[in-house]
C-alpha cells in the first residue's frame, strides 16, 4: 500500500512536470502563478494522501506487532503453568 502510494505520488509529480512543461510552450495563454497554484495544490493533496496512508500503515502495523507480543506472552504463560503444573505432579509421585 505504501509503495503503492508513492509510485502514485511520483506519477503525479512526472505529470506534473509535463503540464508545467506544456505551460511553458504556451506561455502566453496562462499566467505562470496560476500554473503554480494549481501545482501547488495538486502537490498539497498528495501530500496529505501519502501522510494518511502512512500514518495508516504504521498504526495497523502497529497493532499487528503488538497482538503478535500478546499472543506470545499468553503462549508462554500457558507453558509456564503447565511445566509448573507436570513439576508439582512429579514432586508428589516422588515424596512417596
Amino acid at each position: 500500500m505504501f509503495t503503492l502510494t508513492i509510485k502514485k505520488s511520483v506519477q503525479m509529480s512526472v505529470l506534473l512536470g509535463a503540464l508545467v512543461g506544456s505551460v511553458a510552450a504556451h506561455a502566453e495563454a496562462a499566467p505562470i502563478s496560476d500554473v503554480v497554484g494549481t501545482i501547488e495544490q495538486t502537490l498539497t493533496a498528495q501530500t496529505q494522501e501519502l501522510f494518511v496512508s502512512v500514518k495508516r500503515e504504521f498504526v495497523m502495523s502497529l497493532q499487528t506487532q503488538l497482538a503478535e507480543s500478546i499472543y506470545d506472552f499468553n503462549s508462554q504463560l500457558s507453558l509456564n503453568a503447565e511445566n509448573k503444573g507436570e513439576s508439582a505432579g512429579v514432586d508428589e509421585y516422588s515424596a512417596k
